[in-house]
């Protein structure tokens, strides 16, 4: 057998580990791409392969060694000290000649050992990491990322950048991050380009795409010390075009007077009604009040309120976001009907807005098709902006950074009660 495989008329070396290898080298199989659309070319160098791994496995199985990346890191590394970049030996034979007798001088003046000689000549090769099998490997370097979210928080972590690898195979075929070119990157460019102008969609989902899958193969190569020239790959990629579909804010009247109207809500549930008054009067947001367990709700204290603060296993957006909300009008009322949080919605923000956005879009309560749900956050800060509330206190209500240098604990619940009910949307 003559283990090639050809992928858009470029040859790749591709063996499955064999059976009786597996306890040595855990590896499903071993893919290399040859770099030439020559099938001859492609399977003299097939064959040359092939050799060199049917010994590098017999070495594993006589010294009883198992197959490990870190072997190849620590080559790096020590090339590294050495003063070279690590490049495998049919890189450095192929090098201009005057850097190949300088790596050829070094190991015959420094009589160098063994561990010198194969990192300066390159005995090993580079771990050949799949595009399918990249994202698998980021999500064990990122576990950090994960740590104190929830498992629904870490389930809409995931999947964007699971999404963004399939759509990269998708578009330019599953092969070795280590193959990866300019070429490769411009094309998936194109691809969302080409859907954008198709399916009318707008550039945000393109760069969303984009930027994952960068961080992806970046953090992957940079733990695996894959020598790839990720900067030029990755450069200026991301579309730069304001076509995303802003969210529009809701006008006071419209809240008050059609929204929150209880003869507008008939049939949706009880929970929910109240969840939609609270948002639309403090602000905080779906994930943020299905959050909140009893005793983070205050009612029989000088001024109620909210404390909305993390968890393990419940990361807040952002650690601005952790901040005490007094509670009045329609936010009173839902707290004082639900003392002990949205219960049937707990840790489920996703299932009460899309209950909610469905309920509100069929009874056509919407003024528009840029209005949604979050709009109610943005019409909080609206109704901020209008009474001039200070920039402090509108960035400790909304969970916000304040943008100049702050001190002190922030505002107390008293200042943001008044500003509160200068906002209130139930009338006095």
């Amino acid at each position: 057998m003559n283990y090639l495989i050809c992928r858009t008329r470029r040859y790749y070396f591709n063996r499955r580990v064999p059976r009786p290898v597996k306890p040595f080298d855990s590896r499903k199989s071993i893919r290399i791409a040859l770099k030439t659309d020559c099938r001859r070319t492609a399977l003299k160098l097939a064959i040359e392969y092939n050799n060199q791994l049917e010994d590098y496995w017999q070495s594993l199985i006589k010294t009883g060694n198992k197959h490990s990346e870190t072997s190849y890191k620590m080559l790096v590394e020590r090339a590294r000290l050495l003063g070279f970049p690590y490049y495998h030996s049919p890189v450095v034979s192929s090098l201009p000649l005057e850097q190949f007798m300088t790596r050829l001088f070094h190991v015959e003046k420094q009589d160098c050992n063994k561990s010198h000689v194969e990192a300066v000549l390159g005995e090993m090769a580079p771990p050949q990491i799949m595009l399918d099998d990249a994202i698998n490997r980021f999500f064990g370097f990122a576990k950090d990322k994960t740590i104190n979210k929830s498992s629904n928080q870490v389930r809409k972590w995931r999947n964007p950048r699971i999404k963004a690898m399939n759509n990269l195979i998708r578009c330019i075929g599953n092969k070795p991050i280590n193959d990866l070119t300019r070429e490769d990157m411009l094309r998936f460019r194109d691809w969302w380009l080409a859907r954008m102008e198709k399916e009318g969609l707008v550039s945000a989902s393109a760069n969303r795409d984009l930027i994952h899958s960068k961080t992806i193969i970046t953090t992957v190569a940079e733990n695996l010390k894959i020598n790839i020239d990720l900067t030029h790959i990755f450069k200026k990629l991301t579309f730069s075009l304001d076509d995303s579909k802003k969210r529009l804010p809701f006008d006071s009247s419209h809240i008050i007077s059609t929204l929150l109207n209880p003869d507008n809500l008939k049939g949706l549930n009880e929970q929910a009604r109240w969840a939609l008054y609270a948002f639309a009067e403090t602000g905080a947001g779906l994930s943020e009040l299905t959050g909140l367990l009893p005793e983070d709700i205050h009612l029989d204290c000088e001024i109620p309120y909210i404390n909305i603060v993390p968890r393990s296993k419940k990361a807040l957006k952002t650690k601005f976001r952790a901040r005490t909300i007094p509670l009045v009008g329609y936010a009173l009322d839902a707290f004082k009907a639900c003392p002990n949080g949205f219960t049937n919605y707990a840790d489920r923000p996703d299932s009460l807005s899309s209950l909610l956005a469905s309920f509100l879009r069929e009874h056509k309560l919407f003024p528009s098709d840029q209005h949604s749900v979050y709009s109610l956050r943005h019409s909080f800060q609206d109704r901020l902006l209008s009474v001039d509330t200070p920039d402090r206190i509108q960035a400790d209500l909304m969970g916000h950074k304040f943008q100049r240098p702050s001190y002190g604990d922030g505002a107390t619940l008293a200042h943001k009660l008044e500003w509160m009910k200068k906002i209130q949307l139930k009338p006095l």
